[in-house]
């Protein structure tokens, strides 16, 4: 008989981030609807945050070792990447669980929806059918078991045969020693095993349309179902978008709630705490323990009862999907835009919502995709299962997006204080960008540089200054870059390969610098497509429209050049924090930036910034030793809507550059000594919590500002659309609003009416 127990494994890798709203529901369904007499949970690194605070006395902590079987096998084909080979560890580990305890074991995505039937605990081992898996090796497809869902006796014989074969079938690809060895044992002992229909345990299939129904539509889950597979790791990370446009934080509380999806019907019985738990959005202090630290008041060690909680230290602050942080603030959630991808734009947006989150604003956010919902002329739309909520009177709602989208945006939510969250990179806007940040009551931008050119603008809406805020940094744990000799002097850059980031200047720069007899490396992380040119006609990797064929006719012209590195594929998190890490000295020749995020994380981590004398990045780099002179020029630029001649921006000067590379590369460690105390300044500025701090206090400014513009009868029009949106302005102040429009005669440009043209401008 299979013992009403439970079993997860999680935690084979340090933890750098809190626990996902995710893994809670998985468990917490398991709790409310398998009611198992006890939850063990195999960790080698203990969660932390809020959601584990939350879900941890209700859990048995047992701690496990790596498999000695994974720590041999040969994975030199890289068909499993190094990131990934927890699981295979996790693999051993639940069969081992069974083994000695027996009970149901389930991977930490799954969403317990039903009741297991009875029949399925009288059965000595219990594993779920999936559709055929194509063999790596042959690419054909191969009968397969999946092992996201066992159930077992203790000692079953299946679970024993597995096991000692496992290690022999573990051949370096993802399924060999689990779902296709699981098939042949069920074949070859049929009376040790109960293979379960796939409908029970995987109503939704791990292709691209099983994942579509679940994470992008929303479908009844049919009534055979018993738990929902959420099949995580074919879309967790951002970087991956093969399988879904979704990740992470599309399931995360802050997305789920303005979501229609099947997934996110799935998660509303847990997105609040049940009667008389202790909700964390409402919880001071203690939130979340530092990274790789514990965070589990009442959890129970397997070998140690009654053990006692290490809480997290005071003060500490929550993060995106965690709910709530050191200082929840009350009111209206917040209603966040933004593009959901790895653009200057995204990645901003995407660190603004987690400061946000992190200093406990109650926040909805809606991503942003490629789509025409919103018509031809704007190329992004709200993402298919989320829907723009309807704001009340003076609800925030922040579009973090380029202006031409404010109009539309205020067309949707006409009651909202709206904040148009942008940034510019030359001395001028473009012309047209005026009336789009007049549809806004409060502009932001990152840098005085971008406010000094909205200013310039002539807009009526006010503009303050947030700075982008940084990502928290962790020690790389990848091998990436770890076979560059430590005597080689490492410069790189990061940047999209077009006219204005310019890193084309960068290898000029390099390339007069050094040869290759110096020891010296040039990473160029850059697009694959070379966008000063005309688009390659053909699908090699190296023909003319492409960096790698640009890049060649830079070296070209050199006899005996450097080292040079082209990076054209998505480096994940841990991949851009090991090259930050290795990364001597980074190299920016731009000819102008609003923010520069590159320049930025590279200063914050100490590391030494060769760039142009002409940007927003000045407001954290003035000052330092390797800013290159540049001369002021018109722009030259085919994308004519936007840049104009009659803007300006930087001509850096090539030959100044390389001197400073050559400089850096003769005193690298007196290079980062004279760049320690700007770091530390960095990160003490632009943290997290600065950044919502100070964007609390820009849109608490401009609301005041707002009501007191009408109190004094003095209103601009887009106060005047902001006063009208606002329930907190008096009579009296209102009295004198309308007095103010009907002694202006309500001219065209102000008004009520000429808020209805801005929203309906395109």
């Amino acid at each position: 008989m299979i013992p009403r127990v439970a079993h997860f494994v999680f935690g084979l890798r340090e933890q750098r981030e809190p626990f996902h709203f995710a893994h809670y529901m998985a468990l917490e369904s398991c709790r409310r609807v398998l009611r198992p007499e006890a939850i063990h949970f195999h960790h080698r690194h203990l969660p932390w945050g809020p959601w584990w605070d939350l879900i941890a006395p209700h859990l048995v902590l047992v701690e496990a070792e790596p498999a000695p079987e994974v720590l041999a096998t040969d994975y030199g084909e890289g068909f499993v990447p190094e990131r990934f080979r927890y699981a295979h560890h996790a693999d051993f580990v639940r069969l081992d669980a069974l083994i000695a305890h027996g009970g149901v074991y389930a991977d930490i995505d799954t969403v317990f929806v039903r009741a297991l039937p009875e029949r399925l605990f009288a059965a000595p081992f219990v594993i779920g059918e999936e559709p055929a898996v194509a063999d790596p090796r042959t690419g054909r497809g191969r009968s397969s078991l999946c092992n996201a869902l066992l159930m077992a006796e203790p000692g079953a014989a299946f679970a024993r045969a597995w096991r000692a074969r496992m290690a022999g079938a573990l051949d370096g690809t993802w399924s060999n020693h689990s779902g296709f060895l699981a098939r042949a044992l069920a074949d070859a002992m049929p009376d040790a095993v109960h293979v379960e229909p796939e409908g029970t345990f995987y109503p939704f299939r791990s292709d691209r349309s099983g994942l579509a129904a679940l994470l992008l539509e929303h479908h009844p889950v049919p009534p055979t179902a018993c738990t929902v597979h959420l099949w995580a790791h074919l879309w967790w990370d951002r970087e991956r978008r093969d399988f879904s446009p979704a990740h992470a934080d599309w399931c995360a509380p802050h997305a789920l709630r303005c979501s229609r999806s099947t997934l996110a019907e799935l998660a509303r019985p847990y997105l609040d705490p049940e009667p008389g738990v202790t909700d964390p959005d409402r919880a001071a202090g203690a939130t979340a323990a530092p990274r790789g630290g514990p965070g589990t008041p009442g959890a129970r060690s397997a070998g140690a009862p009654g053990a006692p909680a290490r809480m997290a230290p005071p003060g500490s602050a929550g993060a995106p999907g965690a709910p709530g942080g050191s200082a929840r603030r009350s009111g209206d959630p917040w209603v966040y835009l933004s593009l959901d991808e790895a653009s200057g734009y995204g990645t901003a947006a995407q660190r603004t919502v987690a400061a946000l989150l992190g200093a406990g604003t109650p926040l909805h956010w809606v991503p942003m995709l490629p789509s025409g919902r919103w018509g031809s002329r704007l190329g992004y739309a709200p993402a298919p299962p989320f829907e723009l909520p309807r704001p009340g009177n003076g609800q925030v709602v922040v579009a973090h997006l380029v202006p031409e989208y404010y109009p539309r945006v205020r067309a949707e939510v006409p009651d909202a204080f709206l904040v148009g969250h942008t940034a510019w990179e030359t001395d001028r806007l473009p012309a047209h960008w005026a009336r789009c940040l007049d549809a806004t009551d409060l502009v932001v931008v990152p840098s005085t540089f971008s406010a000094r050119a909205v200013a310039r603008s002539g807009t009526t809406a006010p503009v303050a200054v947030v700075p982008h805020a940084l990502r928290p940094h962790h020690p790389a744990r990848t091998s990436s870059w770890r076979d560059v000799p430590a005597d080689v002097t490492v410069f790189y850059t990061v940047a999209e390969w077009n006219e204005r980031k310019a890193p084309f200047l960068a290898v000029q720069a390099y390339l007069r610098a050094f040869t290759g007899r110096d020891r010296v490396l040039l990473v160029v992380k850059t697009s694959h497509l070379d966008h000063t040119a005309a688009p390659p006609a053909t699908s090699r990797p190296v023909a003319p429209g492409t960096t790698a064929w640009a890049l060649a006719r830079l070296l070209a012209g050199h006899r005996d050049p450097p080292a040079v590195t082209l990076v054209t594929r998505t480096l994940h998190d841990d991949e851009l924090d090991a090259l930050h890490g290795r990364g001597d000295c980074f190299v920016s020749l731009c000819r102008g930036e609003g923010w520069g995020i590159g320049a930025f994380d590279a200063a914050a981590g100490g590391t030494p910034v060769v760039t142009t004398a002409f940007g927003g990045h000045l407001d954290y780099l003035a000052g330092t030793p390797w800013l290159v002179d540049a001369d002021l020029v018109p722009v030259d630029h085919p994308m004519a809507a936007s840049y104009t001649p009659d803007q300006r921006w930087a001509a850096p000067s090539v030959d100044h550059a390389a001197d400073l590379l050559r400089q850096v590369a003769a005193d690298r460690e007196g290079a980062r000594d004279a760049v320690a105390g700007r770091a530390a300044d960095i990160r003490r500025r632009f943290g997290p919590q600065a950044v919502a701090a100070a964007l609390h206090g820009a849109v608490a400014a401009a609301q005041r500002g707002t009501v007191a513009a009408a109190q004094r009868g003095t209103v601009t029009a887009a106060q005047r659309g902001a006063v009208a949106r606002q329930g907190s302005v008096d009579r009296a102040a209102a009295a004198r609003l309308a007095s103010a429009d009907r002694g202006a005669g309500a001219p065209s440009g102000t008004g009520a009416d000429a808020d209805a043209d801005r929203r309906d401008d395109r």
